[in-house]
């Protein structure tokens, strides 16, 4: 039992020896506290994350139809809306033909056809209205938005031997055609046994 005991105390008055060798530092005035503050780190990392984003954009939120017809309105049309926010719409069902001999078959006039689309989009927009959960027909003022159609139902033809119009006509044309085109080969045909001469005329049997 000495023996265990005694070793312990030699190593242990060799350590207190070593240790009072030692000279003695004092204390540091101010030792800073190792607790890490959670939210001054965040507030940091927010702060480097929004420097690093890029600057917002702003987007103009005005009707799509305003801004699409916008620049192809008259200056006095906007002026005398003093700033109302106006409903533009553009309709075009013009018609252009280029080259020779067509035939195209309309069911109706291009002026015919751009009005009943103009009143099929005011009905439109009358049906889906704000009444009805739909486009607001006043502004944040409560003055009523003014609606612009601008229709081009221009025909446009290129060329010689055109025709254009409805059934009746293209069929009537059509039929005229073919006339014309079985004459000119009889024509052609007697113009040319004319030209052989007698012995190479057909003779009637007999």
């Amino acid at each position: 039992m000495d023996g265990p005991v005694s070793a312990v105390r030699e190593i242990t008055q060799i350590l207190a020896k070593s240790n009072g060798d030692r000279p003695h530092s004092p204390p540091p005035a101010y030792t800073p506290s190792r607790h890490i503050d959670l939210r001054t780190i965040t507030a940091r990392q927010f702060q480097q994350s929004r420097a690093t984003q890029p600057t917002p954009v702003l987007v103009d939120r005005s009707p799509m139809a305003t801004l699409l017809s916008g620049t192809a309105m008259a200056d006095d049309q906007e002026d005398s809306d003093d700033g109302l926010s106006a409903i533009s719409l553009r309709i075009n069902t013009s018609i252009n033909v280029s080259s020779n001999d067509n035939m195209v078959c309309l069911a109706e006039t291009p002026a015919d056809h751009a009005n009943a689309i103009a009143g099929a989009v005011v009905k439109a927009i009358q049906q889906h209205s704000s009444g009805q959960c739909g486009i607001p027909m006043i502004d944040e003022e409560g003055r009523p938005r003014p609606i612009r159609i601008e229709v081009d139902a221009g025909l446009t033809v290129e060329g010689t031997g055109n025709v254009i119009g409805k059934e009746s006509v293209v069929a009537e044309a059509l039929r005229q055609r073919g006339q014309t085109l079985r004459r000119r080969r009889q024509e052609s045909e007697e113009e040319a046994e004319d030209a052989a001469g007698p012995s190479k005329r057909r003779r009637p049997s007999g």
